[in-house]
């Protein structure tokens, strides 16, 4: 009987530790707020993994491989009706990491950055930067998510 049970838990626990291993963690949505500062975990979105639309959205994300698969950095900036603003530092580090998501999170296909608050009910992501689109100069602004 546990030779039985045992056999339909690994797969199980090899996909939890695949996951584990590869840096993807998954989270929620949460909305955005209409105004004011935040500081926000900066992730790299996984697309295939992740449910955008729908009722059930989630995101999982692709953390940095250079830094045990933990956030990129932490990102400052404001709200206001075009979405979250970085402040300057923040938006050079984007940019900076721009052209690397895919080698820093060994997905091919990482093209954007989610910004995650850890400090509501569990991780929730709530904007999203798309790298193609981001400015040369001037300020860097991510889309809220709701």
């Amino acid at each position: 009987m546990t030779d039985v049970r045992l056999r339909r838990a690994l797969p199980l626990a090899l996909l939890v530790m695949a996951l584990g291993l590869s840096g993807c963690t998954g989270v929620g949505v949460a909305g955005a707020p209409d105004s004011g500062s935040g500081s926000y975990a900066v992730w790299g979105l996984n697309e295939a993994s992740s449910s955008l639309t729908g009722d059930d959205r989630s995101i999982v994300l692709n953390g940095d491989l250079d830094n045990d698969s933990k956030p990129f950095f932490t990102a400052d900036g404001t709200w206001d009706a075009s979405g979250f603003t970085l402040d300057e530092t923040s938006g050079s580090r984007v940019r900076d990491l721009a052209g690397a998501l895919p080698e820093r999170t060994g997905d091919p296909d990482c093209v954007r950055l989610v910004l995650v608050d850890g400090r509501l009910l569990g991780d929730r992501a709530v904007a999203a930067i798309t790298v193609a689109d981001l400015p040369e100069t001037g300020p860097v602004v991510a889309t809220a998510l709701d």
